[in-house]
């Protein structure tokens, strides 16, 4: 809280009670007042701070004459709103007004000290209300806190009404805002009461306020020249020719010449209330004691200039008339020479007057209408030549020239196009197009210009997609022809292809039954049995036939000399299965921090083409997220999509995870998925690699799924060890275990004999045809 209340309103007891005890004999009995307490309620006012303001209040009336001939009072309180408890009108008795006062509840809000003391002096003294014409009025405010709003302005104008205001402060009161507020003198009207010595004057004051005291008589009033005496109180004066200075006591003398209030045209002397006038130098005083006039000494002929006589009062200057100047004594004058002095814009020649000048133009130029530039005379411009284009001026003379692109002839005067196609100066591939002295490249029909605006490149309306061809499209320079896809067929629109049903017209070879595919066919056995490696036969087990996915760690502790060595296991690992369109298929997948599928399942059909892409694929570097990879492998890898074979024909997928340390994520839930979605896991680790994680990871059983080696060295032996052949004897871990049902290698080879024979026949299709296109090209253009 900005102040203590309680401090206040104790003090202010005290003070009434070190007073004679009032009784009916000891009230003042002066004239009347109009009396209005103004009291701080804010919410720094505790409740129990009001009940002792209640009580000074209450005491202070019991000292008063009360009633409606004598002393009327009125309570207004204020925090951020103003409200009258009760108006100088309501109550004519004591007993009724300390009822009005034990009534008041605090409003405990903000601190609106200005907007109180404005509903003061337009609401509580207003004839409605109660105040009485010709009776003083007087405000007590009594605040704990510095406003929240402006007070000075409105105090002012309170003051210049006739209220007398008392401010009445708190400990940390802001003293500078109750003295804005109170009537001057401020050592009167201004007291924070934590002081004892203030609370005995306030109360004094106070007394002698409604007491009708004469201050000027009874009291050091501190009037510098006069005291003029008023009921309770007393204001200073001051003697003709002097104001009374803000302090409300001391006089000043009244400067008429400093406020202006004199009618001297030059100079003011001034004396208390009075002024005399005076002139400046070179003037004298006009008889009307007021205005000045000069001394104009040119016009009483009292100069020696040779020329012109320029007055100022008291003073003269001379001067020289134009084309002159003034000469070092200041009198005399010399003709000016502008030319001599280069003192002109001409921009050729110059000719002298006295002051003045004139210009002119060398030969072969003509003055320009400002009568200063000069513009040669353009031969060109005015069509005086007889040039075939270019006509290049001189001063009085021109010579001619010709546009790019053209040469002059031996005339002078026409000129020639240049055709550099004609002379060979181009480098166009195919068409060059003549403009004098320039050419532009073109192609033959069938070729684009290149961005060099020079060579031609054959457009290719396949590459482009600017073709209606079903399957096949096989491109000439701008035109194209369309094919099929083994096993589909041209119609006649020479367009689109139909199916050629696979299963009827070729002999397909399946033991059991033949099932067309646009395009191709597969073969499928009988329940019970499985197709074997070569596509077609049928029986009760097979080996070569898997889909793996090797999930391979190229994380930083691998190093790349090692990520070499990596590559090499996994080819070693290819070069033991049996790797085939419908036999084994093999995807890769690298993993780090984040995983990267190489290749899917379904993008390579031979060993060689998967060999050559493992020495291909970059070191990623970074974490081990073997988890993710596992996430990944299940999720993406041995999808559909990405070249998985469907369940149903019970292709063994396998997948094998290669790592050299622990992995920085949980593995414990996609291991186990994998496995549970018929995934055969191998776990091979080197170096730092976690067993615990490799056993996770492992199907069972574990040792013969799961590899371990001390560094990247002995990882070649792994693979010599390492067999994914999948029958009813699966790998012994270092045992090789041979599937008795395999297929010999024969079929194999008869099936990839064909299946090149197949492509080349295809590839030696599109060339014929394009060969045709061509010869049909050349017989066109002839």
């Amino acid at each position: 809280m900005k102040m203590r209340l309680v401090f206040l309103l104790l003090t202010l007891v005290v003070l009434v009670a070190a007073r004679p005890k009032a009784g009916p004999k000891q009230k003042c009995k002066s004239g009347p007042v109009d009396l209005v307490f103004l009291i701080d309620s804010s919410r720094s006012v505790r409740p129990h701070e009001f009940e002792t303001m209640r009580k000074f209040m209450i005491d202070i009336l019991s000292t008063l004459d009360i009633g409606l001939n004598a002393t009327r009072v009125g309570v207004v309180q204020y925090s951020s709103q103003v409200r009258t408890e009760f108006s100088l009108k309501a109550h004519a008795k004591l007993d009724t007004m300390v009822k009005g006062i034990n009534e008041i509840i605090p409003l405990a809000q903000g601190t609106m000290t200005g907007l109180a003391i404005k509903f003061v002096m337009d609401t509580a003294f207003v004839a409605e209300e109660g105040d009485r014409p010709k009776v003083p009025n007087v405000v007590v405010i009594v605040t704990d806190g510095r406003p929240q709003d402006r007070v000075a302005e409105v105090a002012i104008e309170a003051r210049e009404k006739g209220i007398e205001i008392f401010a009445v402060g708190v400990a940390r009161a802001d003293m500078a805002s109750l003295r804005a507020m109170a009537s001057p003198p401020f050592e009167d009207h201004v007291f924070l009461v934590e002081s004892f010595d203030l609370i005995h004057q306030f109360g004094l004051q106070f007394q002698d306020k409604l007491c009708g005291v004469d201050l000027c008589v009874e009291s050091k009033h501190g009037c510098e020249q006069i005291c003029e005496s008023s009921p309770g109180s007393f204001h200073c004066l001051c003697l003709p020719g002097y104001s009374l200075n803000e302090d409300g006591k001391t006089c000043a003398a009244i400067d008429l010449c400093a406020e202006g209030k004199h009618d001297c045209e030059q100079i003011c002397n001034s004396a208390p209330g009075v002024f005399t006038c005076d002139c400046n130098a070179g003037y004298t005083l006009n008889d009307d004691k007021k205005t000045c006039t000069p001394i104009d000494l040119c016009a009483e002929g009292k100069h020696d200039c040779e020329q012109i006589c320029i007055s100022a009062p008291g003073v003269f200057t001379c001067d020289c008339n134009a084309g002159y100047t003034l000469n070092d004594d200041k009198k005399a004058c010399t003709p000016i020479d502008l030319c001599a002095e280069g003192k002109h814009d001409c921009e050729q020649i110059c000719i002298s007057a006295p002051g003045v000048f004139t210009c002119d133009c060398n030969t072969g130029y003509t003055l320009n209408d400002d009568k200063k530039a000069c513009t040669p005379i353009d031969l060109c411009a005015e069509g005086k030549h007889d040039c075939e284009q270019i006509c290049i001026s001189a001063p009085g003379v021109f010579s001619c020239d010709c546009n790019a692109g053209y040469t002059l002839n031996d005339d002078k005067k026409a000129c020639t196009p240049i055709d550099l196609c004609a002379e060979g100066k181009h480098d166009c591939e195919q068409i060059c197009i003549s403009a004098p002295g320039v050419f532009t490249c073109d192609c033959n029909t069938g070729y684009t210009l290149n961005d060099d605006k020079k060579a031609c490149t054959p457009i290719d309306l396949c590459a482009e997609g600017k073709h209606d061809c079903e399957q096949i499209c096989i491109s000439a320079p701008g035109v194209f022809t369309c094919d099929c896809n083994k096993g589909f067929k041209l119609n006649k629109d020479k367009k689109t292809c139909t199916d050629m049903d696979m299963c009827n017209t070729v002999k397909h070879g399946c033991e059991h039954q033949c099932v067309n595919t646009p395009g191709s066919f597969y073969c499928i056995c009988p329940e019970g049995q499985l197709l074997q490696e070569d596509g077609k036969s049928c029986g009760t087990c097979k080996s070569a036939n898997i889909d793996l996915v090797l999930l391979i760690d190229g994380s930083k502790s691998v190093r790349p000399q090692n990520f070499e060595l990596v590559k090499k296991f996994v080819n070693q690992v290819v070069d033991s299965l049996d790797v085939s369109a419908h036999g084994t298929r093999v995807g890769f997948v690298q993993y780090s921090s984040r995983v990267r599928t190489e290749f899917p399942l379904n993008m390579y059909h031979t060993a060689a083409e998967i060999k050559a892409a493992v020495m291909k694929v970059d070191y990623m570097e970074k974490g081990t997220m073997t988890g993710l990879a596992l996430k990944h492998m299940l999720e993406n890898s041995f999808s559909e999509s990405e070249g998985a074979r469907p369940l149903d024909r019970n292709i063994p997928r396998i997948g094998l995870v290669f790592t050299d340390g622990r992995s920085q994520d949980d593995i414990t839930e996609f291991a186990k998925k994998a496995k549970e979605a018929g995934i055969t896991m191998y776990a091979v680790g080197v170096g730092k690699a976690v067993e615990d994680e490799l056993r996770e990871i492992a199907s069972e059983p574990t040792e013969k799924h799961f590899y371990y080696t001390t560094d990247f060295s002995a990882i070649s032996t792994i693979a010599e060890n390492l067999k994914l052949n999948i029958c009813p004897a699966e790998s012994q871990g270092e045992i090789e275990v041979k599937d008795p049902c395999a297929c010999e290698s024969l079929v194999e080879f008869q099936q990839a004999t064909m299946s090149s024979l197949e492509q080349l026949t295809q590839k030696l299709s599109a060339m014929t045809a394009r060969l045709e296109q061509l010869e049909n090209q050349l017989l066109s253009k002839k």
